[in-house]
């Protein structure tokens, strides 16, 4: 992540109303999952701490 304080990240989350495909900053990029926070590719499914509602 970008922040100076690391997020704790979960590749599968429990909870759909707040994975990483309904983030600001997730994109979709070729059916591969993006996080434009952390730089990486992250699974659709994931959490971390920075996540932020697109809604």
């Amino acid at each position: 992540m970008s922040h100076e304080i690391e997020a704790d990240f979960v590749s599968d989350y429990y909870n759909e109303a707040v994975q990483c495909q309904k983030c600001t900053s997730f994109q979709s990029r070729g059916g591969d999952g993006f996080c434009g926070e952390a730089n990486s590719e992250v699974p659709p499914t994931g959490h971390c701490d920075f996540f932020q509602s697109k809604d």
